[in-house]
């Protein structure tokens, strides 16, 4: 494959020029958000389920642990709930400052929930996507 612009030839697994910069027509770059490409298929398939209950309360978290203590996957959505129910609990503090105070607190309440069905989306689907805003923390470790 050649750059549209300059005419470089491009290496296969490129997504961009390496002279120009020009992004290669048809190809889209991985996302720095996605990091399902680093889990094992197999992993992946075989724990998914369980992934996307540890978005849903704190048990199921230390039942994956306990279960699957050397997935990846499975560190890597306990990682992201972790960090979402910490958040959560943030809204909730904020919610002791008169009117201001609930405004942010309702409007991060909304964001919990709508973060906690895109985690439970994507364990499902065996993607490993970090969450929107909060997802770039990490308490867990799961490389």
């Amino acid at each position: 494959m050649f750059c549209p612009k300059c005419g470089t030839q491009i290496p296969e697994n490129d997504y961009y020029c390496p002279t120009c910069g020009e992004p290669v027509l048809g190809k889209k770059a991985p996302s720095e958000s996605d990091h399902t490409a680093m889990f094992d298929p197999e992993d992946v398939r075989r724990t998914r389920v369980l992934a996307a209950l540890c978005y849903v309360s704190l048990l199921f978290v230390i039942i994956g642990l306990l279960i699957e203590p050397n997935s990846k996957f499975i560190r890597y959505h306990i990682n992201q709930s972790f960090v979402l129910y910490i958040f959560g609990i943030l809204a909730g503090l904020v919610a002791i400052i008169p009117f201001l105070g609930w405004i942010a607190a309702a409007v991060a309440s909304v964001m919990v929930i709508v973060f906690m069905v895109m985690g439970i989306v994507n364990a499902c689907k065996g993607y490993a996507k970090d969450l929107p805003l909060i997802g770039k923390y990490t308490i867990v470790y799961y490389d």
